[in-house]
């Protein structure tokens, strides 16, 4: 099904994207330099294809080349293009160089070059750079190892694999390979073909090998049965593995223009869209890479919030946005390494329809007020928060490296399934919680959509309700009561400790740093001295000026308005989902600046609420 989707979506961009979709027998590969040629065979200049942006690092040009097999650990030459290694004989890594080089050319010179002056002027090359290559080195030093091409000054900017007598050629190359190859059924197109006995490399998946990794391989007898060997066990047409690699490469490129690629923990994920109408299935991709990875424009994020509560609430997305097809098909592949091979980690098929209703449930289920940032978080940003935090340059960041690829994953299921959340995410986020003491809007939110959702999904007798997005006064739930309760004897104590001189945003540990671990698991160890410590801060407030006895009085009334309904004595422990409550009651207390009383009537909060709700994080593409 995945190899069968790919090689349609392949048929797909052959006609819409011919210029970044190679045809059989030709491959999209990175170029880093182009020698110019005279007819002669001397060079007339060494261009720098590579593009160059201002405080980057230059980025080798994709240009279509011709290849039909992919490179293994052996030496094998590319046609009329390959690294320095192969092309110049030059390389920082020395070992069988002359071997590379004479290979390379062998193959060069097997053309016919009777009615090409560019094939013709290729083959006189090497005589040239024999004796002259030591003029060059410092002009070609940057490119060791980096892929080149040729051109003929006389012809242009037409590089010599595009010649029409070198199609030609190439085209017989390829149909002559068809010989050594066995027929059989194909299990993709399921007609009689020739069998690729290799399918190509694939490229651009993090931490695979840096030449490309394979889905469809058989390299020990162990993996072979009935005796056949290598791709034939798989049988599938060369076509159809030409095909679906090809895609699945662009699908998996790491151009800024590449909107369907994303990363979730340890597996890149893409995704496409089938439709009978190309401009449906276009319109689809981009609303879906919008609603996964939502853009940095506000006035973008917040059309796209609107849609997606709308759809959250029960309304078709065919009314809400008529330019969409709700029936539009919709893949969704996740990729991760595994030595010399690709792992799938998931693997879905759902409607345009069916996949947005599921999206915009998932930044419901999140969705926590106050809002911080877009209020839409990219699906690959919320793995962080199950990641411990260090400081770097007083910097806070996540330690990226330990993240759970099976609680990614399953976050990734979660989102695009409907399913719950994974069961260890909560317990995830609330140890991050205790260890590091970054208690910010997104691990919040996570808290609030895995319980939410298995409350949702799992109802039982005399189970909590639903927790709201905002502050509710009247939440008698302990955990929710008692996280309250908590960042009211946090300020608290700022304020007391203001009152002495020291600057509130400079205190070294706040009870939060200190008891937040203690007072969300084991209430009852260190409640009782934290209320007998703001007993004392409130009887320090009180000394000073009438507007902080008015303070005074304000937060006597919160601490009397929170124990209202609460048990008379502190919970000897609470369970995750009260610690995930207690978190969520915190994040509410904390940072909501205009508090309704029983009555309705809106308070004013106005005590310091400016502090920082998110981890700094790594960009996607630096991971």
């Amino acid at each position: 099904m995945i190899l069968q989707s790919l090689n349609d979506y392949y048929d797909r961009l052959a006609t819409t994207k011919s210029d970044k979709i190679p045809p059989y027998g030709w491959s999209l590969e990175k170029i880093s330099y182009c020698i110019v040629l005279n007819a002669d065979g001397s060079i007339f200049n060494i261009e720098d294809l590579r593009i160059h942006a201002e405080k980057k690092k230059p980025v080798p040009k994709s240009l279509i080349v011709p290849m039909y097999e992919g490179k293994t650990s052996g030496i094998k030459a590319n046609y009329l293009w390959d690294n320095s290694a192969y092309t110049l004989g030059v390389s920082e890594k020395p070992k069988n160089l002359e071997t590379k080089y004479e290979y390379f050319w062998a193959k060069v010179n097997a053309f016919d070059s009777t009615h090409s002056k560019a094939l013709k002027a290729l083959q006189k090359f090497p005589a040239f750079w024999n004796e002259n290559k030591q003029n060059y080195f410092e002009e070609i030093k940057e490119g060791l190892d980096t892929n080149f091409v040729f051109r003929l000054l006389d012809e242009g900017s037409q590089y010599i694999h595009d010649c029409e007598e070198f199609k030609k050629q190439w085209a017989i190359v390829l149909s002559n390979s068809f010989d050594e190859l066995s027929d059989g059924q194909c299990l993709i197109e399921g007609k009689t073909t020739k069998i690729a006995k290799l399918h190509r490399l694939i490229k651009g998946v993090d931490k695979a090998q840096s030449s490309g990794a394979l889905i469809v391989s058989f390299n020990k007898e162990s993996f072979e049965s009935y005796g056949l060997k290598s791709g034939n066990n798989a049988s599938v047409g060369t076509n159809a593995a030409f095909k679906y690699v090809t895609a699945l490469n662009y699908l998996l490129r790491k151009d800024n223009d590449n909107n369907q690629r994303l990363k979730i923990g340890d597996a890149v994920t893409v995704f496409w869209a089938d439709s009978a109408e190309n401009a449906d299935a276009e319109m689809a991709e981009s609303f879906m890479s919008e609603a996964i990875s939502p853009s940095s424009d506000a006035q973008e994020t917040a059309s796209l919030a609107n849609v997606l509560q709308q759809v959250a609430q029960g309304k078709p997305l065919k009314k809400i946005r008529p330019d969409l097809d709700p029936n539009t098909k919709f893949y969704i592949l996740g990729l991760s390494p595994n030595a010399a091979r690709i792992s799938i980690r998931f693997w879905y098929v759902s409607t345009l329809a069916e996949i947005t209703q599921r999206i915009a449930q998932h930044y419901h289920d999140l969705h926590l007020e106050p809002q911080w940032g877009n209020g839409l978080p990219e699906i690959w940003k919320l793995t962080y928060a199950t990641a411990p935090v260090y400081i770097k340059n007083g910097v806070q960041k996540p330690d990226a490296d330990r993240i759970s690829p099976q609680l990614a994953g399953g976050l990734a299921r979660a989102i695009f399934t409907g399913q719950n959340y994974p069961q260890n995410l909560l317990a995830q986020v609330l140890l991050r919680m205790r260890s590091d003491g970054v208690v910010d809007y997104t691990r919040v939110s996570l808290c609030k959509a895995v319980i939410n959702r298995q409350i949702r999904l799992k109802p039982q007798k005399n189970q909590s309700t639903e927790i709201p997005m905002s502050l509710d006064v009247e939440e008698i739930n302990v955990g929710y009561r008692m996280g309250r309760l908590f960042a009211v004897l946090e300020n608290i104590q700022k304020q007391a400790l203001e009152k002495n001189g020291k600057d509130p945003k400079k205190i070294n540990a706040t009870i939060r740093d200190r008891y937040w671990g203690a007072a969300s698991a084991t209430p009852a160890l260190v409640f009782p001295s934290l209320m007998r410590n703001a007993t004392n801060h409130l009887a320090k407030i009180r000394k000073d000026d009438s507007e902080k006895k008015n303070l005074a009085s304000f937060f006597d009334w919160q601490i009397g308005d929170i124990e209202k309904d609460m048990p008379t004595s502190w919970p000897r422990n609470l369970n995750l989902q009260d610690q995930g409550r207690f978190a969520i009651g915190y994040y509410h207390q904390r940072f909501t600046l205009k508090i309704k009383d029983t009555k309705g009537k809106d308070i004013i909060v106005s005590l310091d609420n400016d502090e920082d709700h998110t981890v700094n994080t790594a960009t996607e593409d630096s991971l």
